[in-house]
């Protein structure tokens, strides 16, 4: 009934002063004393400093009185003011009913034996006016609800906060000891039932005489619809008829829900209200597209397991993916039958309008049986042109909630605008030739509506020969003085003009613009709030995407912060671009001999002349790039000669560092590769490799790295893990007579960590080389490959591209925070270019896996090896490279480097409570001792997803917009 539940133990107890004749008292609620209900919940505590315990709080309003005992305990305030376990039950709750209008209110308390003390009197606004009967009814069910039946919110703590996902818990009892059926949350025409019968020993104590009470607690998850909402609370009693005992009102907000501890999620889990057998959990987004993304888990609690889902939304059936490791899932549910493998996704197919959504679970006997049902509606209509596919659609739901600009965020952006101590001018260069007049005048007024005024557009027309184009630029001239023009007499071609553009700059930073796409309205002003927090800066870059002729936004690329590997293979920072003017100028402008890639070109002559600390990124779409028939928007291989030209870019710039590699075309046509050389002397590498049996596979592991190889400078240790197989020791007297290759006994329970270590102990290689049993090569070269790029002297580690033996992949390197910890890079097949090929490409990531990892002795040395006594099993590869990082070496993750991985054969998955606990715990240290990085991966971007699936779209981003900060960080030089 309360608006606001008291604190929970966790939180800071008001101390009030005691009165004058000793009372200590406190009401957690009501917050506000004006009620529009006939009914005022109080609820609070009261000591006595004599220690004398208090009995009894009486209420007097409006000639009546309601008394309560002290019943409840309250632990929390008897831990705060130092009272005995006696003084426990301090706490109380009651009812009281209002007058019309303003009513005096009076609280009296008494201790044993002593009259009654006043310890409160204030005045209390009642309604005015009479209800109707309807409203009668309900209060009469009501106040004979709160006679008869008691009722406690542990959680939420506050129901005002906006959330995503409601959890709520407590107890509800009847006091006539009769059982109660159930519990269950409405919003409009949704019901969501609570899970009942949880045991509260709390309770039992507090109501010793009713059986019942020890298995009162319930539990309810209830998803928020997208809008302020009321949620009515109901009980079903012993008669079987559901009454209403409570209403909040309650709104949904992009803050992520309060979940509850991991070993109390599955109290929040009722079974199936369709299907007892099955207990599961749907997220269902509140925005119905043609293809609904539905996440959650299912498992059977009874009867044959389940081995398949699938979504049904009239005559469309959609098959799901099942099967997705849940850790939390199995843990909360103490490990059950199916529970850790019991994740799906499914990308349902919806028809237009109303339909009965319906998912389907399928037991291992082939029989398919509903587990959950609701009804969604897609619109009927649906924006005008033809679709660009579901991805395109999700995206523009996406922009739509969270990139429009409203009016409020308009007029904060100007008030910013206008507080900035510094403000750069900044310098757009937009070099033109035979422009199309629709998207020139596009590309001019997004330049024109921007928020950050100081600017200037350095326009130069390569000799156009239709004058058309030119004629736009000369009016859009004379209306903005801002607006500087040139008109060249010969073709000189995209450099040429674009250094005619830098020569008329006169702003501290320059831009470019192609003369067909467009920046977003607040680009500018982006950049100057990021020159605010840091005038240090000297290039500055952010996200991007395409835009169709029908100025429809699609194809995002979300980047990573400065990642100088993959840089070099893919010209990832392109738009929008901004660099101080002076460094331009200083190495040299653009160049023609680089045409296709003179930008490219450009930045890589910049980023040699500064430190990485000197680049920033916004994590913000400010660049439409016009996708056209003939633009390398549309397709890469319209300006093939720009492919040729960036190679050459790449090649020259590592030329000019003395940096001996090669540079070479590679990854479908418009990326290269950057070969290494190894060292003049190959350096003896350790292969360290921890196994317990699995002869077979420790079998191949070897013979893969012996007959594959053309590194043959290694040596091979393995650490046997109390192996028990007598194929296994069979397999070691094979071994023995090979001289590179030394078994090394490791007694003792199952710690990764500590076997690394001991194997490096006994290495004698200058280059260690962490492999799994469960691992074999794929290609000769990969050996040379790990060696050339770790014996980069900036470079500390480096991991291997993995695939599963169905070809799909299983480590593209390790993106932070992705299912709360770390998670791979996976899931997409070999000829799959996945998202802008980030997966195919050499580049630097804060961690990769120690399936296969390679480091230099000295930096193993140097971070003391792997932490044996807190990470003995989980996550030690990423504490290692996130050490190794904080140190200012490079972790990079190369995919020339390939092994196929059969993940976790030999020592199993965790599937046991106690496995389980010691993953949680070691997740739990790995979020203490990195937390800031694991929440925002420089190698990755706060606006895609770390759910199941990498590089989708996060709902929300993990970003928040400057607008929206109450102040500017403080600036820094």
């Amino acid at each position: 009934m309360s608006a606001k539940p008291r604190a929970s133990r966790g939180e800071v107890i008001h101390r009030p002063a005691p009165d004058s004749r000793g009372f200590i008292f406190w009401l957690d609620e009501p917050q506000n004393w004006r009620t529009k209900s006939r009914w005022l919940r109080l609820s609070g505590w009261c000591l006595h400093v004599s220690g004398k315990p208090v009995t009894s709080i009486c209420v007097r309003i409006g000639g009546r009185q309601f008394t309560a005992a002290l019943e409840t305990s309250r632990t929390d305030v008897a831990n705060y003011f130092g009272r005995s376990q006696e003084d426990l039950r301090c706490g109380f709750s009651l009812d009281v009913r209002t007058p019309r209008g303003n009513g005096s209110l009076t609280i009296e308390a008494q201790t044993s034996g002593s009259p009654w003390t006043k310890v409160l009197v204030t005045t209390v606004r009642g309604p005015f006016l009479a209800t109707g009967e309807r409203h009668r009814r309900k209060e009469r069910d009501l106040a004979a609800t709160i006679q008869r039946y008691r009722w406690w919110y542990d959680r939420p703590i506050d129901w005002q906060k906006p959330t995503s996902v409601l959890y709520v818990s407590g107890w509800f009892i009847d006091t006539t000891g009769k059982p109660i059926r159930g519990i269950r949350a409405r919003i409009g025409r949704k019901f969501f039932r609570a899970k009942v019968g949880l045991r509260r020993d709390d309770v039992s104590a507090a109501y010793p005489e009713l059986p019942s009470s020890r298995h009162s607690g319930f539990a309810i998850a209830i998803p928020l619809p997208p809008r302020a909402s009321k949620i009515l609370l109901q009980f079903q009693g012993a008669d079987g008829i559901w009454r209403d005992f409570d209403s909040q009102l309650v709104e949904r907000g992009d803050c992520p829900a309060d979940v509850p501890p991991s070993s109390e999620l599955s109290f929040f889990t009722a079974p199936s209200a369709l299907n007892p057998r099955f207990s599961s959990w749907v997220h269902v987004p509140n925005v119905i597209e043609r293809r609904l993304r539905l996440a959650g888990w299912c498992f059977a609690n009874e009867g044959p397991p389940v081995d398949a889902v699938r979504a049904r939304a009239g005559r469309r059936i959609t098959p799901g993916e099942f099967g997705i490791v849940r850790r939390d899932v199995a843990l909360a549910h103490n490990n059950c039958a199916g529970s850790l493998h019991s994740g799906f996704l499914i990308r349902a197919s919806i028809p237009r309008g109303r339909r009965q959504l319906v998912l389907e679970a399928r037991s291992t006997d082939g029989k398919w049986e509903s587990f959950f049902e609701t009804t969604v509606r897609r619109p009927v209509f649906r924006r005008g042109g033809p679709s660009l596919g579901s991805e395109a659609e999700i995206y523009a739901h996406w922009i739509d909630r969270y990139e429009r600009l409203t009016r409020s965020d308009k007029r904060a952006i100007k008030k910013q605008v206008s507080a900035l101590s510094r403000r750069p001018r900044f310098s757009l260069l937009l070099p033109t030739y035979e422009s199309d007049a629709r998207w020139l005048k596009r590309a001019i007024e997004s330049v024109r509506q921007q928020f950050y005024s100081d600017w200037e557009l350095c326009i130069v027309d390569d000799a156009s020969i239709k004058p058309a184009g030119w004629k736009i630029v000369q009016r859009y001239a004379r209306a903005d003085s801002r607006i500087k023009t040139l008109r060249r007499e010969a073709r000189g071609g995209i450099a040429s003009a674009s250094n005619d553009a830098l020569s008329l700059a006169t702003g501290e930073f320059v831009a470019l613009l192609d003369h067909d796409d467009a920046i977003a309205r607040p680009a500018l002003y982006w950049a100057a709030v990021e020159l605010e927090r840091n005038s240090a800066l000297q290039l500055i870059y952010t996200d991007e995407d395409k835009i169709d002729e029908d100025d429809r936004r699609h194809s995002p690329y979300f980047k990573p912060e400065w990642n100088p590997d993959l840089f070099l293979a893919q010209n990832y920072v392109s738009h929008l671009t901004f660099l101080h003017t002076d460094l331009v100028r200083r190495v040299g402008g653009f160049r023609s001999s680089f045409d296709g890639s003179q930008d490219y070109d450009l930045f890589l002559r910049c980023t040699k002349q500064i430190e990485a600390d000197k680049i920033a990124r916004i994590p913000r779409v400010l660049y439409h790039w016009r996708a056209l028939p003939q633009s390398t928007a549309a397709s890469t291989s319209a300006k093939e000669y720009a492919h040729v030209a960036a190679v050459r870019a790449v090649q020259e710039h590592l030329d000019t560092r003395n940096i001996k590699a090669s540079v070479e075309p590679r990854e479908f046509g418009i990326y290269q590769r950057v070969r290494y050389p190894l060292p003049s002397e190959h350096p003896l590498v350790s292969i360290i490799i921890p196994s317990r049996d699995q002869s077979a596979l420790l079998e191949k592991c070897v013979a893969s790295i012996l007959q594959k190889s053309d590194y043959t400078n290694f040596e091979i240790i393995i650490l046997d893990n109390e192996s028990v197989e007598e194929q296994t020791r069979e397999l070691y007297r094979r071994l023995r007579p090979e001289r590179r290759i030394r078994v090394i006994e490791a007694a003792g329970e199952f710690n990764f960590s500590r076997l690394i270590n001991l194997g490096a102990s006994h290495a004698r290689g200058s280059i260690f080389l962490l492999l799994n049993n469960d691992v074999e090569i794929m290609n000769p070269d990969c050996l040379s490959e790990l060696v050339s790029q770790v014996s980069r002297p900036e470079v500390g580690v480096v991991g291997a591209r993995l695939w599963y033996p169905n070809g799909t992949l299983q480590h593209g390197g390790v993106i932070l925070g992705a299912g709360g910890v770390a998670s791979h890079i996976d899931s997409i097949w070999r000829d799959d270019p996945g998202y802008f090929a980030r997966q195919h490409l050499a580049q630097d990531f804060c961690a990769v896996t120690a399936a296969c990892l390679t480091v230099r002795r000295e930096v193993f040395e140097k971070l003391g090896g792997f932490d044996e006594s807190r990470l003995p099993v989980t996550f030690n590869d990423v504490d290692f490279c996130l050490r190794a990082r904080e140190l200012g070496w490079r972790i990079v993750y190369t995919p020339y480097a390939e092994l196929t991985h059969h993940e976790s054969v030999s020592r199993g998955i965790e599937n046991t409570t106690e496995k389980q606990r010691r993953f949680f715990s070691e997740s739990e240290f790995l979020l203490k001792r990195w937390g800031p990085l694991i929440q925002n991966d420089p190698a990755y971007n706060p606006n895609l997803s770390l759910g199941e699936k990498r590089f989708e779209l996060a709902f929300p981003p993990r970003v928040t917009p400057p607008w929206k900060k109450p102040v500017l960080d403080q600036p820094s030089s």
